[in-house]
């Protein structure tokens, strides 16, 4: 199966309960379905629920040769701590999501992309609040397709299980709810360059 030349690193962060772990299991096990190259790693702070929570997942199409994300390609940040301890792990020309339910501070540079997304709040209105990772995931993966969200469902169904077989189709819906939401930014204009997003 070939592959298409592809290297993207991703940093996930949040506090413990939001998915953080989960979100970069999603996208490994996608981009290891599709035939990539990944490393994922997770590190959990002192409380896992609770405290702070990040991971990091690199998807490449050639052999990795360090496990170690310096400045990510791309930051998934769903809380404003994360956004304290993180937003400046990423490349200057790099994607940040942001969980703007929670995050309210912007980055102070105009370089970057800044994707602003009410996951928790969009969750909250699907009725399972554990699903704004997905919902995250979802309006990633429309901005930087490094794996198909067909890949990151079929994840999904396989760690629900017949046991969690309810959960699927909620977080088919936060999926796709992700994805929406970054076009309906885009849409409007918000989904441009750093000076364009601080401050609101």
């Amino acid at each position: 199966m070939s592959v298409e030349p592809l290297y993207h690193e991703v940093l996930i962060a949040g506090f413990g309960g939001q998915g953080i772990v989960s979100a970069g299991n999603l996208l490994a096990s996608a981009a290891l379905a599709e035939g990539r190259e990944v490393v994922w790693a997770p590190s959990y702070g002192p409380e896992m629920r609770g405290g702070p929570v990040h991971c990091t997942v690199i998807v490449s199409s050639e052999r990795i040769g360090s496990p170690e994300v310096s400045l990510a390609d791309s930051l998934l940040l769903m809380d404003a701590a994360s956004m304290q301890r993180f937003g400046e792990r990423i490349k200057p020309t790099g994607l940040m999501v942001l969980n703007s339910t929670l995050v309210s501070a912007r980055p102070q540079t105009d370089s970057l992309e800044v994707l602003e997304v009410p996951a928790t709040e969009t969750a909250e209105a699907l009725g399972d609040p554990r699903v704004a990772n997905v919902i995250m995931l979802g309006a990633f993966l429309e901005a930087r397709p490094v794996v198909s969200p067909e890949s990151v469902f079929e994840a999904v169904q396989v760690f629900a299980g017949k046991a969690q077989a309810g959960l699927v189709d909620v977080n088919r819906e936060a999926l796709g709810r992700g994805a929406a939401l970054a076009r309906e930014v885009a849409v409007r204009g918000s989904f441009v360059r750093g000076s364009s997003v601080r401050g609101s």
